[in-house]
């Protein structure tokens, strides 16, 4: 397993961990639903997914955050629940091969091109 390194970085959104847990579990279904919400919440830094819920909240009322997901910690804490770590080897390699973004929002969506149309060069003819 590659030790600390991020498989990717997600929108700290309901709607950001959703699409992951889709992807996991449409692959995995054997991972319960509640297995997999407290192995993404320990993957991304906290013990328990109660714990994570009202950092989810402010997250989600300030705007956009985004938050490193660590396969490594997500495969840990199912072992935890009792998974088979040489069953989960797959999933841990699956998790790696995830797109950076799941779902970005409206706002994130705005400001990014916002911020691109402010931030590129300027044509020297352009006014």
């Amino acid at each position: 397993m590659r030790s600390g390194m991020p498989f990717g970085i997600a929108p700290f959104t309901r709607a950001g961990l959703l699409s992951i847990k889709h992807a996991v579990r449409d692959r995995y279904p054997q991972i319960k639903s509640g297995h997999f919400d407290e192995a993404i919440a320990y993957a991304l830094g906290f013990d328990t997914h109660a714990a994570m819920l009202p950092v989810m909240d402010l997250a989600e009322k300030s705007g956009e955050m985004s938050a490193l997901v660590k396969p490594d910690w997500f495969i840990l804490r199912l072992a935890d629940f009792g998974y088979d770590l040489n069953e989960m080897k797959p999933l841990n390699a699956f998790l790696w091969s995830l797109p950076l973004t799941f779902a970005m929002s409206v706002m994130a969506t705005e400001r990014s091109e916002r911020a691109g149309s402010l931030l590129s060069p300027k044509a020297a003819n352009d006014g």
